[in-house]
């Protein structure tokens, strides 16, 4: 069960917005200042791909969702759209480096795509508990 959970509208300022709760959320687990600048890299960088790629076939932008659990010794974040699935797009207005960076900076992560369509990345980071 997420320990915290927060739903945005796919829009330009939704990174950031998601980038502020998500690391908000995090200080209370996470001592290292690296390892909360490596989270918020990563939330924003997954965030972003959902408002670019995830709803480009939809009228309305659709919904970013994420998730954050606390495990003790590490973190987990999911971040999730209803959106169009994993397809490349050629027309991209980004640089394609998101899911690189992602990869860079978490301990792990790995993109799914959920039975009931979308996609969803999931994102852990190793963290010493905050006394």
């Amino acid at each position: 069960m997420p320990q915290a959970a927060w739903s945005f509208a796919a829009a330009r300022d939704t990174p950031m917005q998601a980038r502020r709760a998500v690391t908000d959320w995090a200080r209370s687990y996470v001592e290292d200042r690296a390892v909360l600048s490596d989270i918020a890299l990563a939330i924003t960088e997954a965030a972003t791909n959902v408002v670019l790629h995830a709803y480009r076939d939809h009228d309305e932008p659709g919904t970013v969702t994420i998730e954050a659990e606390e495990y003790g010794d590490h973190v987990c974040f999911y971040v999730r759209d209803e959106g169009s699935g994993l397809s490349p797009r050629v027309d991209s207005p980004g640089l394609g480096l998101g899911l690189g960076l992602i990869a860079q900076v978490a301990d792990s992560a790995d993109v799914r795509a959920p039975e009931d369509g979308g996609t969803e990345v999931v994102m852990r980071f190793n963290v010493s508990r905050a006394a």
